[in-house]
């Protein structure tokens, strides 16, 4: 018998480390099963990813700044909340001179909300500019929005101003009532049915004449139901308080004032809803009571005084003869920094002369 050989059999990695066919299975189960940890950050990562879009095409249709409008000073302000609510605000050049201004709320959150809000825009902007009034424009958006967004609603303000007479004619759709500031704080109390409720919606106009100096206030809920971190909202009550003890202030100072009560008022607890402010106020006629006014905004009422005693008399001549202006603000400039800092005297003499270019280009319109 022949004597046996031993052999050696290299085998292959693959071969040590056969698996079965239940084996393979069994290990592709486990590989495919996702700790609870890791689904919640793969949600997030989701979440984040919808907000951002949702973020994308809100910044997309605001406006970067309000337009500029001879005799008028416009500020608005729109601050998204964490989880991105819908608010929306608008400015058109319409016909015969007259201006649109539109402010809104659209029902929901996140991209759901900015989705309508693009929508909402775009049906607003092409009402708009057909012929009618403010109420017959909101009826027609009203029609528009059902047709295009079948669920959720709208709240929308829309004001037609003609810049050089003053006259404003005002629509809501179950929006905040609008602030008129003249030396106290009014509600011009309008009200009507959203948008997007019942297809057969009328609406109400009211029309007001702004006089030199008096300032229209346009917001969201969002500001007066802004959360302290024990749950308490800031209220019409406080907001109204202390637009009243700030009546002088322009519109810009003003929404900086708010914007800085609310952030202390909710202490970094973060927003629930969006903040959207838009203020709109009537020059005054003559321009050296306007540059005094800017002084009064800037300074504050006291610090002008002390300034305007050394240069009010100077401002009348220039005001008629419209020569030398760089001089002066010069001469204004460099007394405000000596008393009151560097920052102050950039801010208003950058105020001063926007202004006063602003109505001598009026003057030779």
């Amino acid at each position: 018998m022949p004597a046996r050989r031993n052999r050696n059999i290299a085998l292959s990695p693959s071969l040590l480390h056969h698996s079965s066919p239940h084996q393979v299975r069994r290990r592709r189960a486990v590989a495919s099963v996702v700790t609870p940890n890791e689904a919640e950050q793969r949600r997030a990562a989701e979440i984040e990813q919808e907000l951002q879009l949702a973020r994308d095409i809100q910044q997309g249709l605001l406006l970067e700044a309000a337009p500029r409008i001879a005799g008028w000073e416009l500020t608005a302000l729109s601050l998204p909340a964490r989880d991105l609510g819908g608010d929306l605000y608008d400015f058109l050049r319409l016909g015969e001179g007259w201006r649109g201004i539109m402010i809104g709320d659209v029902s929901g959150k996140g991209l759901p909300a900015a989705l309508r809000m693009a929508v909402t825009r775009t049906v607003f902007r092409h009402e708009a500019r057909r012929d009618g009034s403010a109420a017959e424009t909101l009826a027609r958006v009203n029609r528009g929005v059902l047709s295009e967004i079948p669920q959720g609603m709208v709240t929308m303000l829309y004001v037609r101003l003609h810049p050089h007479t003053g006259e404003i004619f005002l629509a809501n759709a179950g929006h905040t009532y609008p602030l008129l500031i003249n030396g106290s704080v009014q509600e011009i109390e309008l009200s009507g049915l959203p948008l997007g409720v019942d297809d057969d919606s009328a609406y109400r106009e009211a029309c007001a004449r702004l006089l030199p100096g008096e300032t229209v206030m346009l917001y969201t809920d969002g500001v007066v139901e802004a959360e302290n971190p024990q749950g308490e909202i800031f209220g019409f009550a406080q907001m109204y308080s202390l637009i009243a003890a700030h009546c002088h202030l322009k519109p810009r100072a003003l929404v900086s004032l708010l914007l800085h009560e609310l952030r202390s008022w909710t202490q970094g607890s973060g927003q629930s809803d969006d903040i959207t402010m838009v203020v709109l106020r009537r020059r005054l006629s003559r321009l050296g009571d306007e540059l005094r006014s800017i002084a009064d905004d800037v300074l504050g009422p006291a610090r002008a005084a002390q300034l305007w005693n050394q240069f009010g008399d100077r401002i009348a001549p220039h005001e008629r003869d419209g020569e030398d202006w760089p001089s002066l603000l010069a001469e204004i400039g460099a007394l405000a920094q000596a008393d009151f800092g560097r920052g102050l005297s950039r801010e208003l003499t950058q105020q001063l002369r926007l202004t006063i270019e602003e109505y001598r280009s009026a003057d030779r319109d």
